[in-house]
């Protein structure tokens, strides 16, 4: 390939089938981009022990962004050289943790004193059970216990209507947090979503590359609509479980045939094999 690709993609329903969370249907596209040395970056609402769960279980190697935004993870050494910019930057053992969100310790404390004036319907993860999580999610155990371990962000179980989710979203973003819809769950962050830390990773290649890059996204939920506006290419995988995610005019977009990591494969190997 002539070109410099970068692929950023979100997890559950797109590279992951959204029941199983099985990826196999989506290997020979993997395999393909590790032979043409096209890093994949996982950009996704799960957390650091999940996430990196998958990259070892993948054997992948690259840098990975998770909580929608809130923090991304780069190996030690994977660059030499540095952005000048004003973006915390923490050692985390074989990591280097840059951070765009806020501490989950100050999210729920901001909820806990909204939720002593408002009345919203919701569950959050730091009040449910790994065995809860289980039932609402399909994970196992195991599983629901790490997608409990969150640092940068809560995510809740909407039991309210759509409108009144409208509504909690407005009166969050006046205590400076974002509410982002997933697949599943909604997400309470700090001001920040999938598309920040991404534009700060592209740059980051292309500084240590000296050329540019093409940035493919895929995503299939609401709250992959800015990292798939920010891509160059962007990719809306079918889903089987909610409408896609609305995205404004955008001069490279493309719809999946198939769903879940089906779509994924067929839709990667079709653009990188062009």
């Amino acid at each position: 390939m002539d070109k410099h690709y970068i692929i950023a993609t979100d997890l559950d329903g797109t590279l992951l089938d959204h029941s199983t969370y099985k990826f196999h249907k989506a290997v020979p596209a993997l395999e393909y981009c590790q032979q043409q040395d096209v890093p994949i970056i996982f950009n996704t609402s799960k957390t650091f022990a999940e996430t990196e769960h998958l990259c070892r279980v993948l054997d992948n190697s690259h840098p990975f962004i998770i909580e929608n935004g809130s923090a991304m993870y780069i190996p030690k050494d994977y660059f030499a050289k540095e952005l000048d910019s004003d973006i915390e930057r923490f050692d985390a053992g074989a990591y280097w943790l840059y951070k765009f969100g806020l501490n989950r310790n100050e999210i729920l404390s901001r909820l806990t004193r909204f939720a002593k004036t408002q009345r919203f319907q919701y569950q959050g993860f730091s009040t449910m059970t790994a065995r809860e999580l289980c039932r609402c999610t399909g994970l196992s155990l195991p599983k629901a216990a790490e997608a409990k371990e969150r640092q940068f962000s809560e995510p809740l179980l909407w039991l309210d209507n759509s409108d009144n989710q409208a509504l909690f979203a407005k009166h969050l973003k006046l205590l400076g947090l974002n509410v982002i819809k997933g697949g599943r769950f909604v997400h309470v962050l700090g001001q920040s979503d999938k598309a920040k830390p991404l534009e700060y990773l592209k740059r980051l290649y292309e500084l240590n590359s000296g050329s540019e890059h093409t940035l493919i996204a895929l995503g299939d939920s609401a709250n992959d609509k800015a990292m798939l506006e920010t891509a160059d290419i962007a990719v809306v995988i079918e889903s089987p479980a909610h409408q896609d995610p609305v995205i404004d005019i955008h001069p490279h977009l493309i719809r999946s045939r198939f769903q879940g990591p089906i779509g994924w494969n067929e839709t990667v190997l079709d653009i990188l094999q062009r």
